[in-house]
């Protein structure tokens, strides 16, 4: 994780399944301001206001390299629904504007099938955790 701040203005959104939720913000795009730790980091959301969350609950987009690569070679085996939303988030994230990538998120936020294809946690480490935790 990129704890100096390089991810800082990035947009992100807080997982849609987080079970613990003070601020009841869950499902909903926002900025990161500030990546401390794996335990915190800050959001602030378009609406107003600013929450902290672990790193396990921040998502921000895979790269669009990625994105493509994956809808190139699973595409074929996917619902067409899931393969529109990822084309769509391609798209956007090709575009490069804030707007644009936001729209991609708000996609991927509406299409939980496509959501761990284009979707990263912003801290690599805690996926790699979980996998091991799954395994067992």
């Amino acid at each position: 994780m990129e704890i100096n701040g390089s991810l800082a203005g990035t947009l992100v959104l807080v997982q849609p399944d987080v079970e613990n939720d003070p601020e009841m913000k869950k499902g909903q795009i926002g900025v990161l301001t500030y990546a401390r730790s794996e335990t915190e980091n800050y959001v602030r959301f378009p609406e107003g206001g600013e929450a902290y969350y672990p790193a396990g609950q921040v998502m921000m987009l895979k790269d669009k390299q990625q994105v493509f690569d994956d809808l190139t070679n699973n595409g074929s085996s996917m619902p067409l629904d899931d393969f529109k939303a990822m084309y769509k988030i391609m798209l956007l994230q090709d575009r490069g504007t804030s707007q644009a990538l936001y729209s991609a998120l708000a996609i991927a936020n509406d299409h939980p099938g496509v959501q761990e294809k284009v979707l990263d946690f912003i801290n690599p480490s805690y996926k790699q955790e979980l996998a091991k935790t799954h395994s067992r």
